[in-house]
């Protein structure tokens, strides 16, 4: 176990998530992301949250299995529905970080956008499909 490395990896991870979404608040981009990453785990099947958690770094697996129980997928139809489901994930601060439904879209957009660059395709199309097909997710 090396846990210089875990560190290095969610951070690198933390600074390249800035860089998508545009800023440079750290603590914000991580609220962010654990927002999109909770919404989304709570929105698939629980086999593809599995799978979906295996591929990233083990501290920001940690953060993603935070809270985590074997579910039936949340139903989500509307994209604004989805777009509110993300801002109850964030724990309070979603007027901070999601003060508009706009916002919540673009970081949801910036998200996905992060997370095509960083796992691998057929993953990335699962999490899509698994979506409903009125949920906007990057190509």
């Amino acid at each position: 176990m090396n846990f210089e490395t875990y560190l290095k990896d969610g951070k690198t991870w933390l600074h390249e998530l800035c860089t998508y979404l545009g800023i440079d608040d750290d603590l914000k981009a991580a609220r962010i992301f654990r927002a999109v990453l909770h919404a989304i785990r709570d929105r698939i099947p629980t086999g593809e949250a599995i799978h979906f958690g295996a591929q990233l770094p083990i501290i920001w697996k940690g953060i993603y299995y935070d809270g985590f129980s074997m579910h039936e997928p949340v139903r989500i139809r509307h994209e604004d529905e989805w777009l509110e489901f993300i801002r109850t994930k964030d724990s309070g601060a979603d007027q901070a970080d999601f003060p508009t439904l706009d916002h919540a879209f673009y970081a949801f957009q910036d998200v996905m956008s992060f997370l095509r660059d960083h796992i691998s395709e057929g993953q990335y199309r699962q999490i899509a499909q698994a979506l409903h097909s009125e949920i906007t997710v990057p190509a």
